[in-house]
């Protein structure tokens, strides 16, 4: 018998620990990935702020799928990004992105955001706005597969004096 539990012992120690050691493994591959994919999301960010449609698009997978929900637009392919990027721009004055909280897993997760800027070309009022988003992404291979956003338009349009001021 106890020739029986040595041997017991001698095979289930080395499995056991080979298991531990596999699942801090997998632990720390799944945080490095995490760490990647809010890198990925940081560079987006820094091309919004730097106005530069290029270092957004950079960023998107030549088949990424970019959905802004609030202004029912699709972006197809890094071209249409760049391309919806480079409008922004163009409408927008004082563009800025700023992080409010972010979470990945495996790849995908949410960015939590603040938009604000200066409308200059949608409704031409020449005054400040800020809102508050959230963003679901995927991210596959290094680069956004898919993107897609949500913001409170309604916010921007009683502080571009388009819509009624909420009353205290």
């Amino acid at each position: 018998m106890n020739r029986f539990y040595a041997l017991a012992v001698s095979i289930c120690i080395p499995l056991l620990l080979t298991i531990n050691g596999n699942a801090q493994n997998s632990s720390t591959q799944a945080a490095k990935q995490a760490g990647s994919d809010k890198r990925i999301i940081e560079q987006m960010f820094a091309g919004w702020n730097s106005r530069d449609a290029n270092k957004v698009a950079a960023v998107f997978s030549e088949d990424a799928v970019y959905e802004d929900v609030t202004a029912d637009h699709i972006s197809r392919g890094r071209t249409e990004v760049r391309e919806w990027a480079a409008g922004a721009f163009v409408v927008f004055e004082n563009f800025k992105m700023e992080v409010v909280s972010s979470s990945f897993h495996d790849g995908s997760g949410f960015v939590e955001w603040i938009w604000s800027g200066t409308d200059k070309g949608i409704h031409k009022t020449g005054k400040n706005f800020s809102v508050r988003g959230v963003s679901i992404v995927e991210i596959r291979k290094g680069k956004i597969h898919r993107y897609k956003e949500f913001y409170d338009w309604s916010t921007a349009m009683k502080q571009l004096g388009l819509l009624p001021a909420e009353k205290e």
